[in-house]
């Protein structure tokens, strides 16, 4: 009988461990955290961020971290969104991406491959927060081949407006913005793929 105590108290320590030790691995370390910037996404006046983490799979998670109100108190951030692999993250200098801000307080995703191999390539995502959502509302690629002069091309996307500019001239598409949370290299727009 005492056998049986000691096994069922061993597996639920167990198990408590393996709990601990799960909910540790999902914390981030710091070091990897590629960029961070503050914004205010939900308009409230509120200082919120997003933070690109370099994860395992030669990618990038972003997270992003709205106000949240409690009467009384200050304001406190919380988790509003997790895009794992939202861009491809390489290994060296060139490959790295980077957050940013635009001059209408919009997140902009910067990826690329400017140091390995002849196909080089930029890309920004421009996210913005509509109707407690996060879009995709622009996207702007440049691709080149080092080998080939002619190869390439470029593409500046608006989704909000299905306007934009393909090799420098102006287009009109179909085009609607894409959630954050469907992205894919998939559902690249075929006017930006070269």
């Amino acid at each position: 009988m005492i056998s049986r105590r000691w096994l069922l108290i061993s597996v639920i320590t167990a198990a408590c461990w393996l709990f601990l030790w799960s909910a540790r691995a999902e914390a981030q370390n710091f070091q990897d955290v590629l960029s961070a910037v503050t914004l205010d996404f939900s308009g409230k006046g509120q200082q919120e961020r997003a933070v690109l983490v370099q994860n395992k799979d030669d990618g990038a998670d972003l997270y992003i971290y709205l106000s949240k109100d409690d009467s009384g108190s200050e304001s406190v951030l919380a988790l509003a969104e997790l895009k794992k692999g939202v861009v491809f993250s390489g290994a060296m200098w060139g490959q790295l991406p980077s957050l940013d801000i635009n001059g209408k307080g919009s997140l902009l995703i910067k990826s690329g491959n400017e140091s390995i191999g002849r196909d080089r390539w930029t890309q920004t995502f421009t996210v913005v927060y509509r109707n407690k959502e996060f879009l995709i509302g622009g996207i702007a690629y440049t691709a080149r081949d080092t080998l080939d002069p002619k190869g390439g091309g470029s593409c500046d996307l608006n989704l909000l407006s299905s306007k934009g500019l393909r090799n420098g001239k102006p287009i009109e598409a179909k085009l609607t913005p894409i959630k954050l949370a469907d992205w894919s290299d998939e559902k690249l727009p075929k006017e930006c793929q070269f």
